[in-house]
């Protein structure tokens, strides 16, 4: 609260950033956490909250006649313009979030005092949420040809991996520690992704300390050990993702990579995956692209083009297809490194195990995914997303690629993932957030020191309390694409712009309902409407047997329909003949297989059968005034109208047609 200069400012104007004459005039609030727009239109008071730790940018730009402008970019992407009235005032908002916006210390953070109000137990119960033992575990490992090694233990070999790694069982420690040595940061290879189909393996590890002629025998032995364990195969991949000239330019400096003449057995790929800072430029051209207020559609496609976003999300794609073919097809163990190991290797080892294994398309797969390949393995998340201020030469948005390659792969194959683009988007988020302690600090040494699992809570426990609203309406387990390896095509017309994470706060654009939002609703509604149709069988059944019985008089039958009505928690309404209170039954079409509320719609009788006598309601009717309750089926809200009319008008017996259906008969029966 110290560093809050002006914690409140009145006939602040919040603008539009598609359409300036629309403009929101309102209070602007500065807290702890938030930046708050409250709009002064008494009957909605709208609310605007921008959390601090999602600022990336705040802009004092020039005094016009209106006032001072503020523009705030965030790392989410969304861009907010605020007019103030007084240039002192604008200043004082802007020294503030300058300030509040770049925490020097972790503590500063949301997540440590963000509080869901959960007990001791419950923090760990979300916190063990996902459990990587049991996904090694999964995986088939340990067994007799991959071990645990006790050697990074207290992280005394490399302290930005995890304590517990996998290593070949043949590895002894000795060749572990001379392997660490010899590579940048410490980071010897051990395993990502087991395939227990044909032993084939996914290792990572950093660049090795090559120079121009230096070479390890342990180093050496180590890559042997990995290519022993897949005994189905006489040699293995090694793959650097950068570009050979980079990695030219690294053998300079000492680093480098392998020399094929040194390693027996091997087969060395170049990738050609660009830097963080080639990234970094290449999103920041893209973003002024979306941030452009009327772009031709030339100055689009040019802008779109000459950022090369697209470009980088194609190279990442190719080199996850590139490992997933080599274990899957070819049965061979890879080896995938960049640098240092913690950007580009994570993002092609997490592609390649999602083309691999349909367990990582599924919701609580991905979270395992991340968990194990980004977080676990010492992705620098503190460093790359600016949770603290630091040097801005750090950041790249590594992750955020990864995310997009998923969604390009949700694009390609709509029936293969469990999850939707909402849990893509809300992983995002949180990535940049800090509400939660998952993604802070660049070592899982670091999280332990800071004890985050006793003073932050876990973004995983929340996403799936909440995954009815993440799920994918068009999965389907037994799918084709669901099963066994993904393999897309990446020629360019393959690829899209993701408006829906780019531009998702463009709210003075015209209104467009997304196919998820309306494929959500379209399911809802089936489920609602199947439910309905089983309750009209059950009580068409009850009420069949009860009329069935001659000494059965119409009270009771009302009775029995009461106590239908308490079990299902429905109101049942049944129209009678008033004067015979004949009760007329139809046979109900074949809903079962319905797919949209269209196919509801309409008469359930058949040609010639009478008036369809049952409707079920709400508990609550709805006024007449209702428009669910019109005599024409209401697409949008699923509701039908399940009464028709005979083609005379009113009620009618039945027809000699409709007596040789068994429920016409019955129910003629219990009319009698």
């Amino acid at each position: 609260m110290e560093h809050i200069r002006m914690p409140k400012v009145k006939n602040v104007r919040l603008i539009d950033r598609v359409s300036s004459r629309k403009a929101c005039l309102g209070t602007l609030y500065l807290t702890a956490t938030h930046t708050i727009f409250v709009e002064n239109v008494s009957e909605m008071r709208k609310e605007t909250w921008v959390l601090h730790s999602l600022v990336c940018g705040v802009e004092k730009q020039s005094t016009t006649a209106t006032g001072c402008p503020l523009l705030i970019r965030c790392k989410n992407f969304q861009v907010i313009r605020f007019i103030l009235p007084q240039e002192r005032d604008c200043h004082n908002v802007y020294v503030s979030l300058m300030r509040l916006s770049r925490p020097e210390r972790y503590e500063e953070l949301y997540c440590f005092s963000f509080n869901p109000k959960l007990d001791k137990e419950e923090r760990e119960q979300a916190w063990n949420l996902i459990d990587l033992k049991a996904e090694y575990s999964r995986m088939g490992i340990p067994n007799s040809l991959w071990q645990i090694t006790p050697a990074n233990r207290e992280y005394r070999v490399c302290d930005t991996y995890p304590a517990d790694l996998f290593v070949p069982a043949s590895a002894t420690p000795p060749v572990i520690v001379g392997s660490s040595k010899f590579r940048s940061r410490g980071r010897f290879p051990t395993l990502s992704y087991y395939c227990q189909d044909n032993h084939a393996a996914i290792c990572r590890s950093s660049q090795p300390l090559s120079g121009f002629s230096a070479r390890c025998m342990e180093d050496e032995n180590m890559l042997q050990a990995i290519m022993r364990s897949n005994p189905g195969s006489e040699f293995m991949y090694v793959v650097d993702t950068r570009p050979k000239l980079n990695a030219m330019a690294n053998r300079a400096a000492g680093k480098g990579y392998e020399n094929e003449d040194n390693y027996s057995n091997i087969k060395f790929q170049f990738i050609g995956i660009e830097n963080i800072h080639v990234m970094r430029n290449s999103l920041q051209k893209m973003l002024e692209v979306c941030e452009l207020k009327s772009p031709s559609m030339g100055d689009f496609l040019w802008g779109l083009e000459n950022s090369g976003w697209l470009k980088h999300i194609k190279a990442i794609l190719d080199a996850g297809i590139f490992i997933a073919k080599a274990v899957a097809e070819e049965g061979v163990s890879v080896l995938v490194h960049c640098s240092d190991g913690w950007d580009r290797t994570a993002q092609v080892c997490s592609v390649a195990s999602m083309l691999l294994d349909p367990y990582y398309r599924t919701l609580r797969g991905l979270m395992v995914l991340i968990e194990r390949d980004w977080v676990s393995f010492g992705h620098k998340f503190s460093h790359r997303y600016n949770h603290l201020d630091g040097d801005t030469k750090e950041a790249s948005p590594v992750i955020d690629q990864f995310v997009e390659c998923v969604w390009q792969l949700m694009e390609q194959f709509p029936c293969a993932f469990e999850y939707n683009e909402r849990f893509l988007i809300q992983i995002h988020d949180h990535i940049y957030s800090c509400q939660y302690g998952n993604f802070l600090c660049n070592s899982e040494k670091e999280r332990r020191d800071l004890r985050l699992r006793e003073r932050t809570h876990s973004v995983w426990a929340y996403l799936w309390k909440n995954k009815a609203d993440y799920m994918n309406p068009l999965y389907r387990p037994d799918h084709s694409q669901t099963q066994g390896v993904l393999r897309p095509i990446t020629t360019p017309y393959c690829f899209k712009f993701w408006r829906g994470l780019y531009n998702r706060f463009d709210k003075g654009l015209h209104p467009r309902q997304s196919a998820l939002d309306y494929l959500m609703a379209v399911k809802e509604e089936t489920q609602q409407l199947e439910e309905e149709l089983t309750i009209h069988q059950e009580v068409r059944h009850e009420i069949r047997q009860t009329t069935r019985r001659p000494e059965t008089t119409w009270t009771e039958g009302h009775v029995r329909i009461e106590m239908l009505e308490k079990e299902q928690g429905k109101k049942i309404v049944i129209k009678t003949d008033p004067v015979e209170k004949n009760t007329h039954w139809v046979k109900p079409s074949d809903n079962n297989q319905a797919n949209t509320p269209q196919d509801y719609s309409g008469s359930l009788s058949q040609p010639g059968e009478p008036e369809c006598s049952l409707l079920i309601l709400p508990r609550e009717t709805p006024k007449s005034s209702d428009p669910d309750l019109s005599t024409n089926s209401d697409q949008e809200s699923g509701v039908a109208d399940l009464s028709c009319r005979s083609p005379n008008g009113g009620d009618s017996l039945p027809s000699e047609d409709s007596a040789k259906d068994p429920d016409s008969d019955e129910a003629a029966y219990s009319a009698a």
